[in-house]
């Protein structure tokens, strides 16, 4: 049986939330699962990345680890996440390397050929509009 899609557009916000969020997460990322090799072995080796959804930034913050002269900026739509990635960067001294934008995808807050590539993992869920959103990564 195939269930229909659960939208939450807020993104994962509250203290609670996000703080059990981030230890699920880095958690994930000790234990192996956040792995990047798939993003690098598709090409996203260089240049400025835009990743959609970083939640508490650890994925992107593994890429940035395995990547040199690059820089991501990371566009999520809870306000509370973005703080926590913003921290959690600066603990992997990658903060140098990293920009937070809050904001909602379907809407992306950025020129158009801005990016060098995009990635994102796990944030369909917050899409009201994915064609919407997929599209703002063509023009990216």
């Amino acid at each position: 049986m195939i269930k229909p899609r659960i939208i939450e557009p807020e993104g994962v916000t509250g203290e609670l939330t996000v703080e059990s969020y981030d230890k699920l997460m880095r958690s994930l990322m000790n234990k192996g699962y956040l792995d990047t090799s798939t993003i690098i072995q598709s090409g996203i080796t260089h240049g400025t990345a835009l990743e959609i959804g970083p939640g508490p930034g650890y994925l992107g913050i593994e890429w940035l680890s395995k990547t040199q002269d690059t820089f991501l900026k990371g566009l999520d739509i809870s306000s509370d996440m973005i703080n926590r990635a913003q921290g959690n960067a600066q603990e992997f001294k990658v903060q140098d390397r990293v920009e937070y934008h809050l904001g909602d995808a379907k809407q992306m807050p950025f020129d158009d050929e801005t990016f060098d590539a995009v990635f994102t993992n796990g944030s369909l869920h917050e899409w009201l509009n994915p064609k919407l959103v997929l599209d703002g990564i063509i023009e990216s």
